[in-house]
Protein backbone atom coordinates (compact mmCIF):
# COMPACT_ATOMS: atom_id res chain seq x y z
CA UNK A 1 0.00 0.00 0.00
CA UNK A 2 2.76 2.60 0.95
CA UNK A 3 4.19 2.18 -2.25
CA UNK A 4 1.02 2.59 -3.86
CA UNK A 5 0.57 5.61 -2.38
CA UNK A 6 4.41 6.97 -3.03
CA UNK A 7 3.65 5.91 -6.76
CA UNK A 8 0.96 8.75 -7.08
CA UNK A 9 3.36 11.26 -5.50
CA UNK A 10 5.92 9.88 -8.17
CA UNK A 11 3.38 10.44 -10.76
CA UNK A 12 2.34 13.83 -10.21
CA UNK A 13 3.81 15.80 -7.41
CA UNK A 14 5.92 18.46 -6.93
CA UNK A 15 6.59 19.25 -3.00
CA UNK A 16 6.04 22.19 -1.86
CA UNK A 17 8.18 23.69 1.21
CA UNK A 18 6.96 23.43 4.37
CA UNK A 19 4.42 25.52 6.03
CA UNK A 20 3.79 24.88 9.17
CA UNK A 21 0.53 26.50 11.00
CA UNK A 22 0.26 25.87 14.37
CA UNK A 23 -3.10 25.04 15.81
CA UNK A 24 -3.74 26.54 19.00
CA UNK A 25 -5.45 23.54 20.61
CA UNK A 26 -5.42 21.99 24.28
CA UNK A 27 -5.51 18.93 24.92
CA UNK A 28 -9.34 18.83 26.51
CA UNK A 29 -10.54 16.80 29.31
CA UNK A 30 -14.14 14.77 29.65
CA UNK A 31 -16.33 14.05 32.33
CA UNK A 32 -19.04 11.43 32.37
CA UNK A 33 -22.55 12.09 33.22
CA UNK A 34 -25.15 9.62 33.88
CA UNK A 35 -25.31 6.21 32.69
CA UNK A 36 -25.39 3.96 29.43
CA UNK A 37 -23.76 3.92 26.63
CA UNK A 38 -24.24 8.04 25.63
CA UNK A 39 -22.46 9.96 27.89
CA UNK A 40 -22.21 14.03 28.14
CA UNK A 41 -18.37 14.72 27.25
CA UNK A 42 -16.44 17.89 26.90
CA UNK A 43 -13.56 16.62 24.76
CA UNK A 44 -13.21 18.44 21.18
CA UNK A 45 -16.00 17.33 18.78
CA UNK A 46 -18.05 15.23 21.13
CA UNK A 47 -21.36 15.92 22.09
CA UNK A 48 -24.21 13.80 23.20
CA UNK A 49 -25.07 12.34 20.14
CA UNK A 50 -22.53 13.18 17.68
CA UNK A 51 -18.27 12.84 17.37
CA UNK A 52 -17.03 15.54 14.40
CA UNK A 53 -13.92 13.86 12.81
CA UNK A 54 -11.87 16.07 9.94
CA UNK A 55 -10.88 14.57 6.61
CA UNK A 56 -8.25 15.47 4.73
CA UNK A 57 -7.38 14.87 1.12
CA UNK A 58 -6.24 15.77 -2.29
CA UNK A 59 -9.85 17.03 -3.93
CA UNK A 60 -8.10 19.71 -6.09
CA UNK A 61 -4.38 19.59 -7.58
CA UNK A 62 -1.93 17.78 -9.58
CA UNK A 63 -2.66 14.24 -7.81
CA UNK A 64 -6.44 14.92 -6.76
CA UNK A 65 -7.37 12.04 -9.50
CA UNK A 66 -5.40 9.29 -7.57
CA UNK A 67 -7.18 10.11 -4.00
CA UNK A 68 -10.94 10.63 -5.17
CA UNK A 69 -11.04 6.71 -4.63
CA UNK A 70 -9.88 8.01 -1.12
CA UNK A 71 -12.89 10.14 0.06
CA UNK A 72 -15.38 7.10 -1.40
CA UNK A 73 -13.49 4.51 0.86
CA UNK A 74 -13.97 6.91 3.66
CA UNK A 75 -17.03 7.72 3.54
CA UNK A 76 -18.44 4.74 2.91
CA UNK A 77 -16.81 2.93 6.04
CA UNK A 78 -18.41 5.86 8.13
CA UNK A 79 -21.93 5.55 6.96
CA UNK A 80 -21.64 1.24 7.78
CA UNK A 81 -20.66 2.55 11.54
CA UNK A 82 -23.66 5.28 10.80
CA UNK A 83 -25.92 2.46 9.84
CA UNK A 84 -24.97 0.67 12.88
CA UNK A 85 -25.73 3.20 15.34
CA UNK A 86 -22.53 5.29 15.27
CA UNK A 87 -19.84 4.62 17.83
CA UNK A 88 -20.78 4.31 21.59
CA UNK A 89 -24.64 5.55 20.51
CA UNK A 90 -22.86 8.78 18.14
CA UNK A 91 -23.00 9.49 14.97
CA UNK A 92 -19.89 10.07 13.14
CA UNK A 93 -20.11 13.48 11.13
CA UNK A 94 -16.80 13.77 8.71
CA UNK A 95 -15.77 17.31 8.25
CA UNK A 96 -13.25 17.65 4.80
CA UNK A 97 -11.02 20.52 3.88
CA UNK A 98 -8.97 20.20 0.49
CA UNK A 99 -5.23 20.10 0.63
CA UNK A 100 -4.89 20.76 -2.54
CA UNK A 101 -1.86 18.30 -2.76
CA UNK A 102 0.94 20.12 -0.61
CA UNK A 103 2.08 20.26 2.83
CA UNK A 104 0.79 23.80 3.48
CA UNK A 105 -2.41 23.48 1.73
CA UNK A 106 -2.20 20.22 4.88
CA UNK A 107 -0.96 22.50 7.39
CA UNK A 108 -4.17 24.69 7.38
CA UNK A 109 -6.56 22.22 6.77
CA UNK A 110 -5.58 20.95 10.04
CA UNK A 111 -5.69 24.04 11.51
CA UNK A 112 -8.92 24.97 9.90
CA UNK A 113 -10.64 21.51 11.44
CA UNK A 114 -8.96 21.19 14.52
CA UNK A 115 -9.20 24.86 15.94
CA UNK A 116 -12.27 26.18 13.88
CA UNK A 117 -14.42 23.19 13.73
CA UNK A 118 -12.98 21.65 16.91
CA UNK A 119 -12.68 18.52 15.60
CA UNK A 120 -11.70 15.14 17.89
CA UNK A 121 -9.07 14.23 15.17
CA UNK A 122 -8.12 13.70 11.87
CA UNK A 123 -8.58 10.95 9.34
CA UNK A 124 -5.70 11.39 6.89
CA UNK A 125 -5.86 10.78 3.06
CA UNK A 126 -3.07 12.08 1.94
CA UNK A 127 0.72 12.24 1.40
CA UNK A 128 1.35 15.75 2.56
CA UNK A 129 1.09 14.81 6.10
CA UNK A 130 5.06 15.33 7.27
CA UNK A 131 5.47 19.00 8.02
CA UNK A 132 2.48 18.83 10.23
CA UNK A 133 3.28 15.77 12.02
CA UNK A 134 5.24 16.91 14.65
CA UNK A 135 2.48 19.80 15.54
CA UNK A 136 -0.10 16.89 15.99
CA UNK A 137 1.77 14.73 18.07
CA UNK A 138 2.82 17.47 20.58
CA UNK A 139 -0.68 17.98 20.70
CA UNK A 140 -1.87 14.39 20.81
CA UNK A 141 -4.09 14.50 17.90
CA UNK A 142 -4.96 11.05 17.18
CA UNK A 143 -4.69 10.64 13.27
CA UNK A 144 -5.16 7.58 11.32
CA UNK A 145 -4.62 7.12 7.03
CA UNK A 146 -2.82 5.89 3.86
CA UNK A 147 0.75 4.68 4.24
CA UNK A 148 2.70 7.36 1.96
CA UNK A 149 4.82 8.61 4.11
CA UNK A 150 8.01 7.79 6.63
CA UNK A 151 6.46 9.97 8.98
CA UNK A 152 3.81 7.74 9.81
CA UNK A 153 6.02 5.07 11.57
CA UNK A 154 7.82 7.50 13.88
CA UNK A 155 4.66 8.79 15.66
CA UNK A 156 2.62 7.62 18.43
CA UNK A 157 -0.41 9.27 17.80
CA UNK A 158 -0.61 8.42 13.88
CA UNK A 159 -1.98 5.04 12.78
CA UNK A 160 -1.72 3.47 9.74
CA UNK A 161 -1.25 -0.20 7.96
CA UNK A 162 1.10 -1.97 5.40
CA UNK A 163 4.19 -0.47 5.94
CA UNK A 164 6.93 -2.41 5.74
CA UNK A 165 9.86 -0.94 7.22
CA UNK A 166 11.11 0.54 10.57
CA UNK A 167 10.93 4.30 11.43
CA UNK A 168 14.62 3.55 12.88
CA UNK A 169 16.63 0.29 11.95
CA UNK A 170 17.61 0.69 15.90
CA UNK A 171 13.95 0.39 16.85
CA UNK A 172 13.21 -2.20 14.15
CA UNK A 173 13.62 -5.42 12.76
CA UNK A 174 13.03 -7.62 9.63
CA UNK A 175 10.68 -10.70 8.80
CA UNK A 176 11.47 -13.79 7.44
CA UNK A 177 8.65 -13.43 5.14
CA UNK A 178 9.63 -12.39 1.51
CA UNK A 179 12.56 -14.85 2.10
CA UNK A 180 10.38 -17.74 2.87
CA UNK A 181 8.33 -16.54 -0.28
CA UNK A 182 11.50 -16.40 -2.49
CA UNK A 183 12.59 -19.92 -1.32
CA UNK A 184 9.44 -21.49 -2.50
CA UNK A 185 10.28 -20.95 -5.71
CA UNK A 186 14.03 -21.56 -4.94
CA UNK A 187 15.60 -18.62 -5.75
CA UNK A 188 19.45 -18.70 -4.51
CA UNK A 189 20.39 -15.31 -5.64
CA UNK A 190 18.43 -12.30 -5.69
CA UNK A 191 19.45 -8.40 -7.07
CA UNK A 192 17.36 -5.79 -5.54
CA UNK A 193 16.34 -2.77 -7.61
CA UNK A 194 15.27 0.44 -5.92
CA UNK A 195 14.92 4.11 -6.05
CA UNK A 196 17.04 6.35 -3.80
CA UNK A 197 15.19 9.36 -4.69
CA UNK A 198 11.67 7.77 -4.52
CA UNK A 199 11.77 8.08 -0.74
CA UNK A 200 13.77 8.58 2.38
CA UNK A 201 12.33 4.85 3.35
CA UNK A 202 14.16 3.29 0.03
CA UNK A 203 17.54 2.08 1.73
CA UNK A 204 15.76 0.71 4.89
CA UNK A 205 13.69 -1.25 2.67
CA UNK A 206 16.43 -2.93 0.88
CA UNK A 207 18.31 -3.60 4.40
CA UNK A 208 14.67 -5.28 5.17
CA UNK A 209 14.69 -6.91 2.14
CA UNK A 210 18.41 -8.30 2.24
CA UNK A 211 18.24 -9.65 5.86
CA UNK A 212 14.91 -10.91 4.69
CA UNK A 213 16.45 -13.11 1.90
CA UNK A 214 19.59 -13.96 3.91
CA UNK A 215 17.26 -15.73 6.81
CA UNK A 216 16.35 -17.96 3.98
CA UNK A 217 19.91 -19.00 2.98
CA UNK A 218 19.45 -16.87 -0.51
CA UNK A 219 22.51 -14.92 -1.52
CA UNK A 220 21.93 -11.27 -2.06
CA UNK A 221 24.40 -9.15 -4.76
CA UNK A 222 24.92 -5.21 -4.51
CA UNK A 223 21.70 -3.38 -4.63
CA UNK A 224 21.49 -1.81 -7.82
CA UNK A 225 20.18 2.17 -8.07
CA UNK A 226 17.20 2.87 -11.15
CA UNK A 227 16.70 6.50 -11.62
CA UNK A 228 14.33 6.75 -14.20
CA UNK A 229 15.51 10.25 -15.40
CA UNK A 230 19.14 9.52 -15.43
CA UNK A 231 19.57 5.64 -15.61
CA UNK A 232 18.54 3.62 -19.29
CA UNK A 233 16.34 0.23 -18.65
CA UNK A 234 19.21 -1.54 -21.00
CA UNK A 235 22.19 -0.28 -18.08
CA UNK A 236 19.97 -1.79 -15.31
CA UNK A 237 19.53 -5.38 -16.90
CA UNK A 238 23.38 -5.42 -17.60
CA UNK A 239 23.97 -4.99 -14.14
CA UNK A 240 21.60 -7.53 -13.39
CA UNK A 241 23.02 -10.11 -15.16
CA UNK A 242 26.53 -9.42 -13.94
CA UNK A 243 25.28 -9.87 -10.88
CA UNK A 244 24.49 -13.62 -11.84
CA UNK A 245 21.07 -13.57 -10.16
CA UNK A 246 18.30 -16.14 -10.31
CA UNK A 247 15.73 -13.49 -8.94
CA UNK A 248 14.78 -9.97 -8.88
CA UNK A 249 13.58 -7.63 -6.26
CA UNK A 250 11.83 -4.36 -7.48
CA UNK A 251 11.48 -1.23 -4.79
CA UNK A 252 10.21 0.70 -7.40
CA UNK A 253 6.77 2.31 -8.54
CA UNK A 254 5.28 -0.36 -10.82
CA UNK A 255 5.92 2.28 -13.70
CA UNK A 256 9.63 1.99 -13.52
CA UNK A 257 9.92 -1.52 -13.11
CA UNK A 258 7.80 -2.45 -15.84
CA UNK A 259 10.26 -1.24 -18.61
CA UNK A 260 13.56 -2.95 -16.71
CA UNK A 261 11.25 -6.51 -16.17
CA UNK A 262 10.49 -6.15 -19.96
CA UNK A 263 13.94 -4.92 -21.34
CA UNK A 264 15.22 -8.47 -19.01
CA UNK A 265 13.31 -10.22 -20.45
CA UNK A 266 13.67 -9.40 -24.15
CA UNK A 267 17.60 -10.02 -23.50
CA UNK A 268 16.91 -13.30 -22.19
CA UNK A 269 17.26 -13.44 -18.71
CA UNK A 270 15.10 -15.47 -16.93
CA UNK A 271 13.64 -15.52 -12.89
CA UNK A 272 12.67 -17.83 -10.73
CA UNK A 273 11.09 -15.18 -8.56
CA UNK A 274 10.25 -11.26 -10.23
CA UNK A 275 9.04 -10.07 -7.01
CA UNK A 276 7.65 -6.02 -7.21
CA UNK A 277 6.44 -3.58 -3.90
CA UNK A 278 3.87 -2.25 -6.10
CA UNK A 279 1.83 -2.78 -9.20
CA UNK A 280 -1.10 -4.67 -7.99
CA UNK A 281 -3.86 -2.59 -9.94
CA UNK A 282 -6.05 -4.01 -12.27
CA UNK A 283 -6.15 -1.29 -14.91
CA UNK A 284 -2.19 -1.69 -14.91
CA UNK A 285 -3.07 -5.22 -15.76
CA UNK A 286 -5.54 -4.58 -18.61
CA UNK A 287 -3.29 -2.20 -20.15
CA UNK A 288 0.00 -3.69 -19.97
CA UNK A 289 -0.68 -7.40 -19.08
CA UNK A 290 1.31 -8.99 -21.16
CA UNK A 291 4.43 -7.02 -19.66
CA UNK A 292 3.74 -8.53 -16.07
CA UNK A 293 3.61 -11.97 -17.20
CA UNK A 294 5.09 -14.19 -14.12
CA UNK A 295 5.81 -11.29 -11.93
CA UNK A 296 4.99 -11.28 -8.45
CA UNK A 297 3.69 -8.75 -6.26
CA UNK A 298 2.78 -8.11 -2.52
CA UNK A 299 0.20 -6.83 -0.65
CA UNK A 300 -0.40 -5.92 2.65
CA UNK A 301 -4.45 -6.44 2.11
CA UNK A 302 -6.37 -9.59 1.23
CA UNK A 303 -6.46 -10.19 -2.42
CA UNK A 304 -9.41 -9.00 -4.24
CA UNK A 305 -9.90 -12.08 -5.75
CA UNK A 306 -10.25 -14.22 -2.16
CA UNK A 307 -14.10 -15.37 -1.30
CA UNK A 308 -14.06 -13.84 2.04
CA UNK A 309 -16.70 -12.12 4.00
CA UNK A 310 -14.83 -9.51 5.10
CA UNK A 311 -14.41 -8.37 1.04
CA UNK A 312 -18.00 -9.25 0.39
CA UNK A 313 -18.49 -6.67 3.07
CA UNK A 314 -16.62 -4.02 1.79
CA UNK A 315 -17.55 -4.34 -1.86
CA UNK A 316 -21.45 -4.03 -0.69
CA UNK A 317 -20.45 -1.21 1.50
CA UNK A 318 -19.13 0.48 -1.41
CA UNK A 319 -21.70 -0.60 -3.73
CA UNK A 320 -24.06 1.28 -1.19
CA UNK A 321 -22.53 4.12 -0.24
CA UNK A 322 -20.11 5.05 -2.70
CA UNK A 323 -21.70 4.47 -5.97
CA UNK A 324 -19.57 6.69 -7.81
CA UNK A 325 -16.38 4.37 -7.63
CA UNK A 326 -16.49 2.31 -10.41
CA UNK A 327 -14.07 -0.10 -9.26
CA UNK A 328 -14.00 -0.64 -5.88
CA UNK A 329 -11.44 -3.36 -6.47
CA UNK A 330 -8.92 -0.19 -5.91
CA UNK A 331 -5.87 0.25 -3.55
CA UNK A 332 -6.60 3.74 -2.23
CA UNK A 333 -9.75 2.93 -1.76
CA UNK A 334 -9.83 -0.01 0.02
CA UNK A 335 -6.80 1.44 2.16
CA UNK A 336 -9.07 4.25 3.01
CA UNK A 337 -11.81 1.68 3.80
CA UNK A 338 -9.55 0.01 6.65
CA UNK A 339 -7.89 3.90 8.00
CA UNK A 340 -11.33 4.89 8.59
CA UNK A 341 -12.14 1.46 10.16
CA UNK A 342 -8.94 2.25 12.22
CA UNK A 343 -10.21 5.44 13.45
CA UNK A 344 -13.52 4.03 14.52
CA UNK A 345 -11.72 1.39 16.06
CA UNK A 346 -9.81 3.63 18.37
CA UNK A 347 -13.21 6.18 19.04
CA UNK A 348 -14.66 2.48 20.38
CA UNK A 349 -11.94 1.53 22.99
CA UNK A 350 -11.59 4.98 24.17
CA UNK A 351 -15.23 4.56 25.66
CA UNK A 352 -18.38 5.82 26.20
CA UNK A 353 -17.07 9.28 27.32
CA UNK A 354 -13.69 9.10 24.69
CA UNK A 355 -10.85 11.72 25.26
CA UNK A 356 -8.04 11.80 22.28
CA UNK A 357 -5.70 10.54 25.18
CA UNK A 358 -7.61 7.30 25.59
CA UNK A 359 -7.95 6.92 21.96
CA UNK A 360 -4.00 6.85 21.17
CA UNK A 361 -3.28 4.73 24.10
CA UNK A 362 -5.85 2.31 24.03
CA UNK A 363 -5.63 1.86 20.35
CA UNK A 364 -1.46 1.71 20.35
CA UNK A 365 -1.89 -1.26 22.75
CA UNK A 366 -4.19 -3.16 20.51
CA UNK A 367 -2.47 -6.02 19.54
CA UNK A 368 -4.71 -8.09 17.13
CA UNK A 369 -6.49 -5.45 15.04
CA UNK A 370 -7.39 -6.98 11.42
CA UNK A 371 -10.12 -4.43 10.32
CA UNK A 372 -13.00 -6.69 10.27
CA UNK A 373 -10.56 -9.31 8.47
CA UNK A 374 -9.38 -7.38 5.28
CA UNK A 375 -5.76 -7.19 6.59
CA UNK A 376 -3.63 -9.86 8.45
CA UNK A 377 -3.53 -9.57 12.14
CA UNK A 378 -1.46 -6.51 13.19
CA UNK A 379 -0.01 -5.82 16.74
CA UNK A 380 -0.32 -1.64 16.66
CA UNK A 381 2.11 -1.50 19.86
CA UNK A 382 4.52 -2.41 17.32
CA UNK A 383 4.33 0.71 15.60
CA UNK A 384 7.06 1.32 12.77
CA UNK A 385 7.98 -2.00 12.23
CA UNK A 386 7.57 -4.78 9.60
CA UNK A 387 4.40 -6.86 10.09
CA UNK A 388 4.66 -10.85 10.41
CA UNK A 389 2.27 -10.96 7.77
CA UNK A 390 1.34 -11.14 3.52
CA UNK A 391 -0.45 -11.89 1.11
CA UNK A 392 1.05 -12.36 -2.56
CA UNK A 393 -0.17 -12.57 -6.29
CA UNK A 394 1.12 -13.60 -9.14
CA UNK A 395 0.36 -12.28 -12.72
CA UNK A 396 -0.27 -15.57 -14.64
CA UNK A 397 1.88 -16.55 -17.79
CA UNK A 398 -0.83 -15.21 -20.07
CA UNK A 399 -0.86 -11.79 -18.47
CA UNK A 400 -4.58 -11.68 -18.32
CA UNK A 401 -5.17 -12.21 -14.24
CA UNK A 402 -3.54 -11.78 -10.85
CA UNK A 403 -3.45 -15.34 -9.11
CA UNK A 404 -3.13 -16.04 -4.91
CA UNK A 405 0.15 -17.33 -4.51
CA UNK A 406 -1.30 -19.96 -1.77
CA UNK A 407 0.86 -20.44 1.67
CA UNK A 408 1.20 -24.34 1.49
CA UNK A 409 0.61 -25.78 5.18
CA UNK A 410 -0.54 -22.03 6.42
CA UNK A 411 -3.46 -21.83 9.15
CA UNK A 412 -5.03 -19.16 6.48
CA UNK A 413 -3.85 -20.30 2.83
CA UNK A 414 -3.95 -16.51 1.36
CA UNK A 415 -1.68 -15.37 4.35
CA UNK A 416 2.75 -16.01 4.19
CA UNK A 417 3.32 -15.06 7.94
CA UNK A 418 6.90 -15.25 8.58
CA UNK A 419 9.23 -14.35 12.40
CA UNK A 420 11.11 -11.56 13.10
CA UNK A 421 14.72 -11.06 12.68
CA UNK A 422 16.77 -9.01 15.04
CA UNK A 423 15.21 -6.63 17.82
CA UNK A 424 12.40 -8.99 19.09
Amino acid sequence: MHNVIVELRRRHFAAAAVCTVAASLALAGCTKSGQGAVASCDSPGVSPTEVHVGLIYPDSGAIAPGFRAARSGTEARVAVANAAGGINGRKIVLDWHDDEGSTSGFAVAASDLLAQDKDFGLIAQSISVGGTAQQLDKQGIPVTGLPGESVWTEHRNMFTFGFTFGATRSASSSVTTFGLYAHRFNATRAAIVYNDTLSQSATALVQLFTESLQSQGIAVADPIVYNPTVTNPGKVVTQIRASRADSLISILSADDFLPIYTAARQSGLTFKVALATSGYDAQLLSSQGASMAGMSILTPHIPFSVDSTALRDYKAAMSEYAPELDQPTNEVALGAYITTDEFLRGLALAGACPTRAAFITNLRALKNYDAGGLIPVTDLSRFGEPNLCYSFVRVNDAGSAFEVVPSVGAPDPNEWCGTRLGAG
